[in-house]
């Protein structure tokens, strides 16, 4: 078999799917819009051109993210990932044990900061957990490995990820690929895993019953009780009653919630949020669809969630089309990635449940995450592409 060449192109490859790339683009440039609005209101006379940096900053955020994209789409096989995945996942871990050393944000240290620039390199985790585990997954095929021979690797990847983000205090990256890791095992149907799915799937149901117990007042007690997560129980004492402590840690949620809002059906219009001039301190980050919908009203928000719909059905249409368990779980686990981004992000803003921290994918400010996102885009591409030429 001769050996494939790496391509260095500016276009996507054939068959590619259309209506992803464009409602990735449109969620981006969105996005993109939304951060440079709200970073109006960190202007000050300290920092005039605190607006032209985010511009300059975004601008890189995304060009580096498309190219990211570009090339997974183009490059990305099985073959490749199954070479380079174990190196690829030991520098990730030597990545997530550097940020043990830097200052922590929120309780959390899950960060490298370089000047003006941070990585936050535990993002990335999310998108080789998902590959990790279809690529193993795709080795198995139809052949009789004991299901301890089909997941150590993956497994012993996912326990090094989870040791160094209960250390960098990472609740709620650490939730994130746990559900991604638990939901990319149950896809495929190989015989020697269906006892390991069946518990994997009672854990998931004992995990979910666990978090709404935690958010009663004896779990709230328990939550409180530990030291190493006390800033996880002041999230879930906001999230069972913000309006407790509105001036001290409740105030970002109430301030979340006042611009969700004042924003009613309409918005104030693009560039009127009053939110974002020192009342929500991550006006651009975690809590940007507050500022969405405060400006835009309920058609920032339509806009938002019809990208996500259109992204994520179409990627369940080709894992649905395809018989490759690993092409499945690629595409699935991909869905699946920005569905629980959206979930955590909109049910944490809106005070349904705890804050986690997860940024809203495409829209919130960070280039870790739109790297990581866009990665994953290309990934699919490339895999939806395989299908549909396969498919002729």
């Amino acid at each position: 078999m001769a050996k494939q060449k790496i391509k260095l192109t500016a276009k996507m490859p054939r068959k590619y799917d259309f209506w992803i790339h464009l409602s990735a683009l449109v969620l981006i440039l969105f996005g993109s819009l939304m951060i440079l609005s709200t970073s109006v209101g960190s202007t000050s006379e300290s920092d005039t051109l605190i607006v032209a940096k985010v511009v300059i900053k975004q601008t890189l955020f995304v060009i580096a993210s498309y190219i990211a994209m570009l090339f997974l789409a183009n490059n990305f096989t099985m073959l490749r990932a199954r070479k380079l995945g174990r190196m690829v996942g030991v520098i990730l871990i030597a990545l997530c044990f550097i940020t043990l050393f830097f200052p922590g944000v929120n309780g959390s240290k899950a960060w490298i900061r370089l000047g003006s620039i941070s990585i936050q390199p535990s993002e990335f985790v999310k998108v080789f957990m998902i590959v990790i585990i279809a690529v193993n997954i795709e080795v198995a095929g139809r052949r009789n490995f004991d299901w301890w021979t089909i997941i150590k690797i993956p497994f012993i990847f996912l326990c090094a990820f989870v040791f160094i983000l209960f250390l960098q205090k990472d609740l709620g990256t650490l939730v994130v690929i746990g559900m991604l890791a638990a939901i990319s095992f149950l896809i495929p149907s190989h015989k020697n895993l269906r006892l390991a799915q069946k518990i994997t799937k009672i854990a998931l149901v004992c995990g979910c019953a666990m978090v709404l117990f935690l958010m009663t007042t004896p779990g709230l007690k328990i939550v409180e009780n530990i030291p190493v997560f006390s800033h996880v129980g002041t999230r879930f004492a906001n999230a069972a009653n913000p309006f407790s402590d509105p001036y001290g840690d409740g105030y970002q949620s109430v301030q979340g919630l006042v611009g969700i809002a004042s924003g009613g059906l309409m918005g104030k219009g693009i560039g009127q949020s009053q939110q974002k001039f020192g009342f929500l301190t991550q006006a651009d980050n975690d809590f940007i669809l507050a500022i969405v919908i405060e400006e835009l009203g309920v058609f920032g928000l339509a806009l938002i969630v019809a990208g996500y719909v259109i992204i994520i059905q179409r990627l369940f249409h080709y894992a649905y089309r395809t018989k490759s368990e690993g092409y499945k779980i690629i595409l699935i686990g991909t869905a699946m990635y920005i569905f629980m981004h959206f979930f955590l992000n909109v049910g944490g803003v809106s005070g349904l449940i705890p804050l986690t921290g997860v940024p809203l994918l495409f829209i919130s400010s960070g280039g870790s995450a739109l790297l990581s996102v866009m990665s994953a885009i290309g990934i699919s591409q490339a895999v939806i592409s395989r299908i549909r030429r396969q498919g002729e």
